[in-house]
C-alpha cells in the first residue's frame, strides 16, 4: 500500500524521546482509560439497576401502568355491557328473526339427515332410556317402596 492512501497521513518523525517522557505519556493514557472504564462501569450498573430506572422514568412507568389498567378495565366493562345487552328480550327476538331468515333462505340446511355417528348416539340414548326402571312419582316421605 502506498503511503498517504486509505486515510493514512504522513507525519514528520520527531527525534528520539526520553524514557521518562514516554512513561509520563503512558501514565496519562492509562489514567484516561481508567476513568473511561470507570464511567462505562457506572453507566452499566445504572442501566441494569431496576430501582434507578424506575426512579428515572417514574412518570413513564406510571402512565404505562395506568394505560394498561384502563384498557383492561374498559374491556371488562364492555364485555359485561354486551352480555347484559344480549340477554334482553329485544336482542333475543332479533336473533330469532335472523335465524328464521336463514331458515327461509336456505331450507336445505335446516332438516339435514343425521350422520352415522349421530344416529348411533341417538339409538344408544333411546335404548338407555327404555332400559331404565321406571320410577313412579310419589310424595316425599311416602313409606311405600317403589316397584
Amino acid at each position: 500500500m502506498a503511503e498517504g492512501s486509505g486515510g493514512v497521513s504522513v507525519t514528520p518523525a520527531r527525534g528520539p524521546r526520553a524514557p521518562r517522557e514516554i512513561e509520563g505519556a503512558i501514565r496519562r493514557r492509562r489514567g484516561e482509560l481508567g476513568a473511561l472504564a470507570a464511567e462505562l462501569n457506572r453507566r452499566r450498573r445504572e442501566l441494569t439497576n431496576p430501582s434507578v430506572l424506575l426512579r428515572r422514568h417514574a412518570l413513564g412507568v406510571t402512565v404505562a401502568l395506568l394505560s394498561v389498567g384502563a384498557v383492561a378495565a374498559g374491556s371488562i366493562a364492555y364485555r359485561a355491557w354486551r352480555a347484559r345487552r344480549e340477554r334482553t328480550l329485544l336482542a333475543r327476538g332479533g336473533r330469532l328473526r335472523e335465524a328464521l331468515g336463514r331458515m327461509i333462505d336456505r331450507p336445505e340446511r335446516v332438516a339435514v339427515e343425521p350422520t352415522a355417528t349421530q344416529r348411533i348416539i341417538l339409538i344408544k340414548a333411546a335404548l338407555e332410556r327404555l332400559s331404565r326402571p321406571r320410577q313412579e312419582a310419589r310424595p316425599r316421605g311416602d313409606p311405600r317402596p317403589s316397584r
